[in-house]
C-alpha cells in the first residue's frame, strides 16, 4: 500500500472571488494544513464570475472558459495521474451542464471521484424531467459524495444509491473579540440581518415584520448588513420608509473584518429568514452561533440540522412575515431567553462547527475513500 502522503487528490473548485459559502469552504479545504499534511493536493481554479451577480448568469465567456479548463483538467489528469478528484459540484443550471462535461471527461480518464455538494435543488430538478434525472444518474454513478447534512443526502435519493459521506460546514474561530458578553438590561434589543441582499434571503419579509412589531410598539433597532445584489441600498431603505421603520431600522450595505465583527458583537437577536431554493448550510448562522446569538431562520436545506427549533432559537416558515414577528416578539420580551438560547448555540457550535471539526471530517472522508483506517 502507497503511504498516505503519496496519495495525489486533484481538487476542481471555484476560490474567492466572489467570496460566498462554497468558495470560502473550498478555500479552506486546499489551504488546510491538516489535508495537505496527509495528500498531495493539486487545484483547478474554475474562475467564471468576478461578483455574486454574475454567478448564475449565462455568458458566451462563461461558455469559452467552460472549454479552456476541460482541456486544463485533462492535461492535469494526463501528467499527474491522481488517485482522486476532488470536485466541488454545481447542484443545477448551467454550472451542472458544464460540471457533468468535467465528469465525462473524468470518466473517459478512468478517475475516481469524489463530489462535494454545497448547494441543493437535484431532486427537483430530476423529479418530473426523465433527460435530467438520466444525466444525473450517469453523473453520480460509481462516485463518493460528500454532503453537508443528513437531512441533504435526502436530495440525491432518488440519482445516487450509495450512502454519501456527512460534513458539515464549519469555520474559524473569531479570536479578536469575546464572544459571550452580557447583553442584560439593554432597554433596546438589537436585531441584525447579514447577507447579501437578494430577495430570496428573506430581507423584505423581515422588513414586513418589523412594521407588524413597530405597529405593536415594541422597542427594537434592526441592523441590515449585505452588499447589493438584486435589491439595492435604494429599494430596502424605500421599504423601511413605506414601514414607518426609518428611525429604528438601517440598511448599512457590506461590512467586512472588524466592522462585521462589531455588528456581531453589539447584537441580540440574528434574523435570517432564508426561502432561496439552493440554500444549504448558511455559514452566516454558524457566525452568528459563535457570538452567542439566538438565531431565527427557516426549514431551507440543513438549517434545521444546525439551529434546533426552540433551543438555540426558532425556525419559522417561509414568506411568513406573521409566524417570524411572533418569534422575534418572543425573544424582545424575554432577555433570559434569549441568552439563554444564545448560549446553546455557542456551545452547538464549538462541539459541531468549527473549522478544525471540518478539517478533521473532510481529511477523515478522504482517509476513507482511499480505504485507510
Amino acid at each position: 500500500m502507497l503511504p498516505i502522503k503519496s496519495r495525489k487528490i486533484l481538487c476542481i473548485l471555484q476560490l474567492p472571488p466572489p467570496l460566498h459559502g462554497a468558495s470560502l469552504m473550498n478555500n479552506y479545504v486546499i489551504n488546510s494544513e491538516v489535508i495537505r499534511n496527509s495528500f498531495d493536493t493539486d487545484v483547478v481554479n474554475l474562475q467564471f464570475s468576478k461578483s455574486v451577480k454574475e454567478l448564475e448568469k449565462f455568458s458566451f465567456l462563461k461558455l469559452y472558459k467552460a472549454f479552456f479548463y476541460g482541456f486544463e483538467i485533462v492535461n492535469r489528469v494526463v501528467i499527474q495521474k491522481p488517485d482522486l478528484v476532488y470536485f466541488s459540484l454545481a447542484p443545477k443550471g448551467f454550472a451542472f451542464y458544464r460540471d457533468a462535461f468535467y465528469v465525462f471527461l473524468l470518466k473517459l480518464l478512468k478517475r475516481r471521484i469524489v463530489f462535494h455538494l454545497h448547494g441543493k435543488g437535484i431532486k427537483r430538478e430530476s423529479k418530473n424531467n426523465f433527460l435530467k434525472r438520466y444525466i444525473y444518474k450517469y453523473v453520480f454513478k460509481n462516485t463518493h459524495v460528500i454532503c453537508l447534512s443528513e437531512h441533504l443526502s435526502e436530495d440525491i435519493s432518488e440519482v445516487y444509491r450509495s450512502v454519501a459521506f456527512i460534513v458539515p460546514n464549519g469555520i474559524e474561530i473569531e479570536p479578536k473579540f469575546n464572544r459571550i458578553v452580557n447583553r442584560f438590561n439593554r432597554s433596546c434589543p438589537q436585531i441584525l440581518f447579514l447577507s447579501n441582499y437578494i430577495c430570496n434571503k428573506g430581507i423584505l419579509i423581515l422588513i414586513e415584520a418589523l412594521g407588524i412589531l413597530h405597529n405593536q410598539g415594541y422597542l427594537f433597532n434592526a441592523r441590515l448588513v449585505g452588499a447589493p445584489a438584486d435589491l439595492t441600498i435604494e429599494i430596502l431603505e424605500n421599504t423601511i420608509t413605506n414601514q414607518n421603520l426609518t428611525e429604528v431600522a438601517k440598511v448599512l450595505g457590506p461590512l467586512y473584518g472588524d466592522d462585521k465583527i462589531l455588528e456581531f458583537q453589539n447584537a441580540d437577536i440574528f434574523v435570517f429568514p432564508t426561502f432561496y431554493e439552493n440554500e444549504a448550510s448558511p455559514l452566516v448562522i454558524l457566525e452568528a452561533m459563535q457570538f452567542s446569538l439566538p438565531v431565527i431562520s427557516t426549514f431551507e436545506g440543513g438549517i434545521p440540522e444546525i439551529v434546533i427549533d426552540k433551543e438555540t432559537g426558532f425556525l419559522v416558515e417561509t414568506y411568513n412575515a406573521q409566524m417570524l414577528a411572533e418569534k422575534i416578539a418572543i425573544l424582545l420580551k424575554d432577555e433570559n431567553k434569549r441568552i439563554e438560547m444564545g448560549k446553546k448555540g455557542y456551545e452547538r457550535f464549538i462541539n459541531n462547527y468549527t473549522l478544525n471539526h471540518f478539517e478533521n471530517k473532510m481529511n477523515k472522508t478522504f482517509w476513507e475513500i482511499f480505504g485507510i483506517h
